[in-house]
């Protein structure tokens, strides 16, 4: 359940980095830049590379306590700091202990923040970030309140977006926001850009979408359904594969419980 992964890989294929000649020795300095700052944060911190479908994540002390811990670790000069390589530009280790509320509006941020940094200038690229507070679950079950932030961390040579960096931490403040506190900042002016994006998550399914949904969740079938609305069976299919594409799901029971904890219906 990972809604906007599509929209946000057509931003990354629209840097058309594979026509670039792109250095695998940034990758590893950068690495080991990153590797450096966890082992004096101890947060953790995930680069993904926009070029291909991968990313890394360096885990510190939060990363060990939350059971993120990465099992390859690597040598900096201040500690040994774990590394772990994902065949995915997604980190599905952390998204997937995200509360479904949370991860759909941070998905909507990084769509924006995104959308916005590919506006700018190559060298203005560099200078914001995008921010927000996450609920986590924690080994027990729990939820806790996590801080993350997301940048661009490495240009390509025609100063497109290629290295991202994203990172998690414990939050300072402990008092649970009424939602993720979206927010673009710039680093340079210190200017903050606010975001509301509560009511576009639960906009994101339609008001028809949602009523059929309801009746797939009350067991009835699409002829069932087409009959009750007054509609088109081949239109309640229709409405049925939007849902799916929409949530990111396999099929109509994942429709359902995707939703709900999504609190859309």
């Amino acid at each position: 359940m990972d809604v906007l992964r599509k929209e946000i890989n057509s931003i990354y294929e629209a840097q058309f980095l594979h026509s670039e000649h792109l250095d695998p020795d940034i990758i590893e300095a950068s690495l080991h830049d990153v590797a450096t700052s966890v082992a004096v944060s101890n947060d953790c911190r995930v680069i993904t590379d926009a070029s291909a479908d991968m990313c890394w994540i360096v885990g510190g002390a939060f990363a060990a306590a939350l059971g993120l811990q990465p099992d390859s670790p690597i040598t900096n000069t201040l500690q040994q700091v774990a590394v772990r390589k994902i065949d995915s530009s997604d980190e599905d280790i952390i998204y997937n202990r995200l509360h479904p509320e949370d991860l759909v509006e941070k998905r909507m941020l990084e769509f924006e923040f995104f959308r916005f940094a590919d506006t700018l200038p190559a060298d203005s690229k560099l200078d914001f970030k995008a921010t927000c507070r996450l609920r986590m679950k924690s080994p027990s079950g729990e939820y806790i309140l996590i801080d993350n932030s997301t940048r661009i961390f490495r240009l390509s040579p025609a100063g497109k977006i290629w290295l991202i960096l994203c990172c998690y931490d414990y939050a300072v403040g402990r008092d649970e926001p009424h939602d993720i506190s979206p927010a673009i900042v710039n680093m340079r002016s210190g200017e903050v850009m606010p975001l509301h994006l509560s009511d576009r998550r639960l906009n994101i399914l339609t008001t028809r979408e949602k009523e059929i949904l309801n009746l797939i969740r009350q067991g009835k079938l699409s002829k069932e359904i087409a009959s009750q609305l007054g509609i088109s069976v081949n239109t309640v299919n229709r409405h049925r594969q939007n849902i799916l594409e929409k949530l990111s799901v396999g099929n109509s029971m994942e429709a359902v419980l995707a939703a709900t904890e999504m609190k859309l219906l």
